[in-house]
């Protein structure tokens, strides 16, 4: 019996892109890249050398529109075009396959992809076996009995070789049913958009129950609830995206299987490619697959100028790094250097004989790399990437290098870095001109960067705790729980376990029968929210489970959390992240020093136990109602701008005009509702959720809320100026230029465009009041250093600072002047001042 022909069918286009970026990059001595050819080469002869083909042929894709475009305008429009670099090194590419023997695929208007399945099928049709060489997941929709797809990981190594039986084994369906998931969880990679709201859990269940997605649509009244209504509202573009998902397998071309035959090398045109491209390294791997090709070498390849990478280990503290403008520095654990044709790994006590003086060396957080090297970076052209890129992209959550890396080259990124480090030159480059493009660059140079100095002077030095007040606190605390346990159970008239929710909720609703107020997956619920209703209608066990939990969270999360934190000298050094939050308010963790409880006195003690050394007296500078005057200014609304220029109670002003009563005449409750519309505009409270908070009728709330806005106008005028640019950039800035994107606002979904909508106003206005709290901060820095004195602490619009005692008074008023003058607006900042040896 004849034995099966065996096709290997290769992706070169996939193949190509993961050479490029995987290798640094290498030109010849006249300056041609080299890095995609070479990865390539090496790559390729690995898969002749391990497989030994019969039957080959290598597919790439030509031009950039192919017929998916016209399906879809946005198919793949977030791939960015491929670099000039890489396209002028494909011919090279195709040159080296065809001196090889081994026959190139390609046709003006179809991807790889298709060339590659319209051969798969047509060969498999006619009983040979075929296997497509590919790290694409999509192409394993073409499996069948007779085509395998050979896997290729991100590294460039097999990863596995999918046969139907092992597909189906792995995930369940026949591969045929891949377009029909894409058609419902779209597909990132290529800007499939696929089903908002559904993942590929939720499209591959459907598909596995339904079978295809056209049997889903005949059958729609069988899916229920909000599934449904996504597919209804959203049926045209899942259509559109299985045929985006779905392979051309009848792309016009004759291609038999005698065609794709592995020809015999030509060596002449192999050395011609060696040479010509300079790949000495090369000669020794061809040579041991083709040893005839040694006695066609009848000259030498010429080595590059450039120093060797075995040369910069052995050199590093010597190399000359001052001849690069930009060079990229990455520490963790060792540090790697890299510039345009070179990286090196060095320990990092050599880091800073390696940081030139000029030019721009472009790092990853900025205030960690000072906790390492301390003051001898002061001064050096340092340009933190994680830093400004989070400007560019406030709403990502991840600024570390290889998140960058992958935002930036649009390709996953393997775990070591160290073979594509280069590429952090070219990024700095772009997000520098992408900063000044989007006028944030004086953001960054003018504020972000010089406060990651402030902050990290500021972890250095640390908080300093009286741990012994917060032992007797936690001993106070744990003696009320005691006794508020024996209280509980003498009402259950059974002893049982607190913390349990299990357990709880069987004393709660079963023995005592209370009625029950919300249920969840595995029972009635016991959180916060159903004990505070319940202790509102009465029942005393819910009170005293409250406070139970209050006491508990303060010894847990605030007393031991920080205690455990503290150094031996009692400080606590928490750390500042800048890139935390959307707004640019800056947050702090390990642990949060933010979030300190005020809601009651028994929490404020917390506070009691942040103290001031020996000699020291601690100074708070709190803003005084700075979102406010944010608000004033930005809105320009003539009423508030005369209230606070006029230095009056802001709150008791609002009542008034609110309540038509002369401002002597308010009372504590007028201005409480006052208080609460004035801050439930900045943050876009609703009003149901104004009633709540002043216990109310939401008719009542409406009542104050429009009230409020025939009274300030310039407020109502300014909110929706806000919100229609929002509507029509889909971002918002504040005073100081800083960006909040808002992709809620072209959701479907009503309650996400509301948010987006409270989100824009509220980014406004906090993220004006975070830049002016960080530029106070910056200025403030540099005043009282010639004092002695320290900021240990930012809680959002308020700074601890350790003042000497003899030198209180002047501090006091520098602090004063510099916060209160630190921007001007066109109402004055004012800035309340204490002074105390603890900070409560």
């Amino acid at each position: 019996m004849q034995k099966k022909k065996l096709v290997y069918l290769v992706d070169g286009t996939s193949f190509a892109y993961r050479a490029f970026y995987a290798i640094p990059p290498l030109t010849t001595s006249k300056g041609f890249p080299t890095n995609a050819v070479y990865g390539f080469m090496r790559m390729f002869l690995k898969l002749i050398k391990d497989f030994k083909p019969e039957y080959i042929a290598v597919a790439f894709d030509v031009g950039r529109t192919t017929f998916r475009e016209k399906i879809l305008e946005s198919y793949k429009a977030n791939r960015k075009p491929a670099p000039d670099e890489f396209k002028v090194q494909l011919p090279w590419i195709k040159r080296f396959l065809e001196c090889l023997g081994i026959t190139v695929l390609q046709k003006e208007g179809f991807e790889a992809d298709d060339l590659l399945g319209t051969v798969a099928k047509k060969l498999s049709s006619k009983g040979v076996k075929v296997i497509i060489v590919t790290p694409d997941k999509d192409m394993r929709q073409l499996i069948d009995e007779n085509v395998s797809v050979l896997s290729i990981s991100q590294r460039g190594g097999i990863s596995k070789l999918y046969d139907l039986e092992t597909f189906i084994k792995e995930y369940g369906y026949h591969p045929s049913k891949i377009p029909d998931i894409f058609a419902l969880s779209g597909d990132s990679v290529d800007n499939i958009p696929g089903v908002p709201g559904f993942g590929e859990k939720t499209a591959t269940s459907l598909i596995k129950e339904f079978g295809s997605l056209e049997a889903l649509y005949e059958n729609l009244n069988l899916v229920k609830g909000r599934k449904r209504k996504l597919l209804e509202e959203n049926k045209e573009l899942a259509f559109i995206s299985k045929e985006l998902a779905l392979i051309d397998t009848n792309v016009p071309m004759d291609v038999e299987v005698d065609d794709l035959k592995l020809g015999s090398p030509d060596f002449d045109c192999l050395k011609e490619v060696i040479l010509k491209l300079e790949m000495k390294s090369l000669i020794s791997e061809i040579s041991s697959m083709y040893p005839e090709f040694n006695s066609t070498l009848n000259c030498e390849v010429k080595h590059s100028d450039r120093i060797s990478q075995d040369k910069l280990y052995e050199r590093t503290k010597s190399f000359d790094l001052f001849s690069y403008p930009e060079i990229s520095l990455i520490v963790n654990g060792k540090a790697i250097i890299s510039g345009k044709d070179f990286h090196c790994i060095v320990e990092p006590e050599k880091v800073l004989d390696l940081i030139p003086d000029h030019g721009i060396t472009y790092v990853f957080n900025l205030k960690e790399l000072y906790h390492k090297f301390g003051d001898a970076l002061v001064g050096k052209p340092l340009f933190d990437l994680a830093l400004s890129d989070y400007l560019l992209n406030p709403i990502e959550k991840d600024f570390s290098p290889k998140a960058i890396l992958e935002r930036y080259l649009d390709v996953p990124v393997i775990d070591n870095l160290i073979p594509i480090s280069h590429h952090f030159v070219e990024i700095g480059k772009e997000i520098v001109s992408k900063l000044k493009k989007e006028r944030l660059y004086k953001l960054y140079k003018e504020v972000e960067h010089p406060l990651s100095y402030v902050l990290y002077k500021m972890e250095k030095r640390g908080v300093l705790f009286d741990l012994s007040y917060l032992k007797s606190l936690e001993d106070e605390l744990t003696a009320k729980m005691v006794r508020i346990q024996r209280e509980i159970f003498s009402i259950t008239g059974e002893d049982f376990n607190l913390n349990s929710p299990k357990q709880l909720s069987r004393i709660l609703f079963e023995k005592m029968a209370i009625p029950p107020v919300k249920r969840t997956k595995s029972g009635f619920s016991t959180d916060v929210e159903v004990l505070t209703v319940l202790s509102l209608k009465g029942y005393k066990i819910a009170e005293l489970l409250l406070e139970y939990r209050k006491y508990a969270k303060l010894i847990g999360t605030f007393i031991k959390g920080i205690a455990k934190h503290a150094d031996d000298k009692g400080r606590v050094h928490t750390n500042f992240i800048q890139t935390g939050t959307a707004t640019g308010r800056l947050s702090s963790a390990e642990p949060n020093l933010q979030n300190l409880p005020v809601y009651d006195e028994i929490s404020k003690r917390i506070r009691h136990a942040v103290i001031a050394p020996e000699g020291f007296s601690l100074l708070w500078a709190d803003y005084s109602q700075i979102e406010l005057r944010v608000l004033a200014h930005l809105s320009g609304d003539e009423r508030l701008i005369e209230t606070f220029n006029n230095d009056g109670d802001i709150h008791r002003g609002t009542a008034s005009l609110l309540f038509g009563v002369p401002s002597d005449k308010v009372d504590e409750s007028m201005r409480r509702v006052a208080k609460m519309v004035n801050f439930g505009v900045i943050y876009g409270m609703s009003p149901q959720g104004l009633s709540q908070r002043l216990g109310i009728s939401i008719g009542e709330a409406e009542n104050y809320i429009n009230r409020y806005f025939e009274t300030f106008k310039g407020v109502k005028e300014y909110i929706d100026s806000v919100l229609s640019e929002a509507y029509e950039k889909h971002y918002v800035t504040t005073l100081f230029g800083r960006r909040r994107p808002l992709p809620e606002l072209m959701a479907k979904s009503k309650s996400l465009r509301n948010f987006g909508e409270r989100a824009a106003f509220n980014a406004v206005i906090q993220g004006t009041a975070a830049d002016l709290m960080k530029i106070a901060m910056v200025k403030l820095f540099d005043e009282i250093k010639n004092y002695n004195s320290y900021m240990v602490l930012q809680v959002h619009d308020e700074i601890v600072i350790e003042v000497p005692d003899n030198k209180l008074d002047v501090v006091q008023r520098v602090v004063k002047d510099t916060m209160e003058t630190a921007v001007k607006l066109d109402v004055p900042l004012k800035v309340d001042v204490k002074l105390g040896k603890n900070w409560n």
